[in-house]
């Protein structure tokens, strides 16, 4: 199993541990969080990330497909 590289504080543990399979959440007033599970105790972990939506690992596939389509070329579209 792969370890993420977030980390976030666990009461139990009492000490910043590394979260497993974070997600993205929204709370009700529009701020994005990260959910996930501590990596030693395994009791559910949330972490504020602010006002943009977090990225989380994405496969290497995913990253070629962004660097293709994000490109604009001279006339100012996505071509």
């Amino acid at each position: 199993m792969a370890m993420s590289s977030i980390k976030a504080y666990d009461v139990k543990a009492r000490k910043n541990v590394s979260m497993i399979n974070p997600q993205p959440y929204q709370m009700k007033n529009g701020t994005w969080a990260l959910k996930g599970t501590s990596s030693e105790t395994g009791i559910s972990l949330f972490r504020i990330v602010g006002k943009n939506k977090p990225e989380t690992t994405r496969s290497k596939l995913d990253m070629f497909k962004k660097f293709f389509t994000g490109r604009n070329c001279e006339c100012g579209k996505g071509c």
